[in-house]
């Protein structure tokens, strides 16, 4: 199934898919409402909410750091939260990052190196969001978020993703199609832009490019794949299974 088919519209957000319907390497499929992938669901009005509710969320883990939840709404009472802070704010790294990526002819290399960046400097990180994931009652349904969905939600989608022996092209056409949503979940943004030269950052920094997540697979691979970077990382073999468990149809 194409990542479009498994868009979920949830009234509030704009880049929501499931996890499941993927083909895996053996012929299989990803089961659906095991794990889903969103932008910040803080945003989900009364509907919105009530629409995850029926797809069986009661898990929810938030990667983004705490400063983000700034003015957040207060989330559904029958949905668990779990925050894992994925990444620090770096004001200098972030500044270097933006001038790589406006400097550059192709995109997609800049984000892979930040992303591979992110995967060695916050291993146990990955480690703890994926613990989340995995320590769900498995009956339930896990959504994890960032702000945009894009980046550090894009990661740990990839990692279990990988891990449920989804092959690296499948994962990275579903990182690339989150595309249509952070752009417009970022008209605003873009609108308050204070030059061409900012507009233009902007818009590279939604983009989703494939080779992007493809090149930071084939990094995760390297090291031996999402299985062992995870236990490295400090996650169990059980835990392991059952986010495998989680995804298996």
């Amino acid at each position: 199934m194409s990542p479009v088919g498994r868009v979920l519209r949830w009234e509030g957000c704009h880049n929501v898919r499931d996890l499941g319907g993927l083909e895996t390497a053996s012929g299989g499929r990803t089961r659906h409402a095991g794990v889903v992938r969103a932008d910040n669901v803080r945003g989900l009005t009364e509907a919105g909410w009530a629409s995850a509710l029926a797809h069986g969320v009661r898990q929810v883990v938030d990667l983004r750091h705490g400063d983000e939840g700034t003015g957040d709404a207060a989330a559904h009472p029958e949905v668990g939260i779990v925050s894992v802070s994925l990444r620090d704010e770096d004001a200098e790294a972030a500044r270097a990052f933006d001038e790589r990526m406006l400097a550059a002819d192709d995109i997609a290399p800049v984000f892979a190196a930040a992303y591979v960046g992110m995967l060695e400097t916050y291993a146990p990180r990955f480690a703890a969001a994926a613990t989340a994931v995995a320590d769900a009652p498995a009956a339930d349904c896990v959504v994890v978020h960032c702000f945009a969905g894009k980046d550090r939600t894009g990661l740990v989608a990839a990692l279990i993703l990988s891990l449920a022996d989804v092959p690296d092209a499948v994962v990275a056409d579903d990182y690339a199609a989150s595309d249509p949503g952070v752009h417009v979940l970022s008209t605003p943004w873009f609108a308050a832009s204070v030059d061409a030269e900012q507009l233009e950052l902007r818009r590279r920094i939604c983009r989703s490019p494939r080779e992007a997540m493809l090149e930071t697979l084939a990094w995760v691979h390297r090291g031996g794949g999402a299985e062992p970077y995870l236990r490295d990382a400090g996650l169990s073999a059980a835990r392991v299974a059952a986010l495998r468990g989680r995804l298996a149809d």
